[in-house]
């Protein structure tokens, strides 16, 4: 398997280092060859988690350093990573700035968000700056707002759509728990209804931004592993994020409402599996979980899938989706094998994704 690699247990090392602010434990690093550091590096990258690796090694003691042309390497994707971060945090301010002068409401929802409850939120790689709009109104009226201030639209559908705005890459959304089971909207609807009423803010520039309440963060975060898991995959980043959630306000949750929460979802079987990657590869103390774990049956292959396949499975070496400009490769044989897997895991959201992918297409 891959996790029992060195490489790969050198690159989790640094990466829970960084995580936790701690110093890497060298003994992962004592053997490393050239290539294995080449491939630490591509994994570190695949993984979209490249800064948080990059800023442990350079702690390692200098004998253990890798190669100066690696490292040199990783220290500039470092210091994109961090300047892209800062542009983006002007650029959600202005937008929220933008929002709020027309009375629209809207929530920061997962990365750039979630990345300040990071011991040093710079460090987190950044995809697209995401929007939650509870209203519909408000949502109709952002797509125009956007648009009228040199938004370019990219997609649409019935509850989603992008634009590309100062160079950035930006989603607005009706739903901010996006699974697909047609079956839970209902609940879910009232859920986030309730937990609107307990906003919390974050400040970006000297705007102050609302985010999700605790409880609501931690379901939209883990929803949205769960939902690219049934598809094509999610990567280590995305599981940071659960990890560092968890650890900053986990003991303070209301338990017994969060397991209701993923047990209405039909995600709790799931949840368990999650928390046993949580543990297992980022040594994330079980104290801070909601509830003990289950041990069920799939943590292994779902770790390996993560492992091997990269950021939202585009890095898998048997499918390689960057090398095809147009799209995702064997896509029905890869949608068909996620359906079978976790048919047992999450049943619902497998049995779901066709039809809401049908339902989409017939309301663009």
């Amino acid at each position: 398997m891959i996790l029992t690699r060195p490489t790969t247990q050198a690159m989790l090392e640094a990466l829970r280092a960084s995580l936790w602010g701690e110093v890497p434990n060298p003994v992962f690093f004592e053997n490393l060859s050239g290539q294995d550091w080449r491939e630490v590096f591509q994994m570190s990258i695949h993984q979209t988690v490249e800064a948080m690796v990059a800023t442990a090694v350079q702690q390692l003691p200098e004998q253990l350093l890798p190669p100066a042309d690696i490292m040199l390497k990783w220290l500039v994707r470092v210091d994109r990573v961090q300047r892209k971060n800062a542009a983006m945090e002007k650029a959600i301010a202005q937008q929220y700035h933008l929002f709020q002068q027309k009375g629209l409401r809207c929530v920061l929802q997962k990365g750039h968000g979630v990345s300040t409850y990071y011991a040093d939120p710079s460090l987190r790689t950044s995809g697209d700056i995401d929007w939650f709009f509870p209203f519909k109104d408000d949502f109709e009226d952002a797509q125009h707002l956007v648009a009228e201030n040199q938004g370019s639209l990219l997609s649409k559908n019935r509850y989603s759509c992008g634009f590309y705005w100062r160079g950035f890459e930006v989603e607005q959304h009706r739903r901010i728990v996006q699974l697909r089971n047609p079956f839970i909207q209902s609940f879910v609807e009232d859920f986030v209804h309730e937990e609107l009423k307990r906003p919390i803010s974050r400040t970006f520039g000297h705007t102050s931004v609302e985010i999700p309440s605790d409880l609501l963060n931690i379901v939209q975060v883990n929803a949205h592993i769960l939902k690219h898991q049934v598809t094509y995959g999610i990567g280590l980043r995305q599981l940071c994020d659960a990890c560092r959630l968890y650890f900053s306000y986990g003991k303070r949750l209301d338990h017994d409402r969060l397991r209701e929460v993923y047990a209405k979802l039909g995600m709790l079987k799931w949840a368990h599996l999650l928390h046993r990657m949580l543990v297992d590869l980022f040594h994330l103390p079980e104290e801070y979980l909601p509830f003990p774990i289950i041990p069920y049956k799939g943590a292994e292959w779902m770790t390996d899938h993560i492992l091997r396949t990269g950021n939202f499975g585009f890095f898998d070496p048997l499918h390689p989706d960057q090398n095809n400009p147009g799209g995702r490769v064997d896509r029905q044989e890869r949608l068909f094998e996620n359906f079978r897997r976790f048919l047992g895991v999450a049943p619902m959201e497998a049995l779901s994704f066709p039809i809401y992918q049908l339902y989409i297409k017939s309301f663009k």
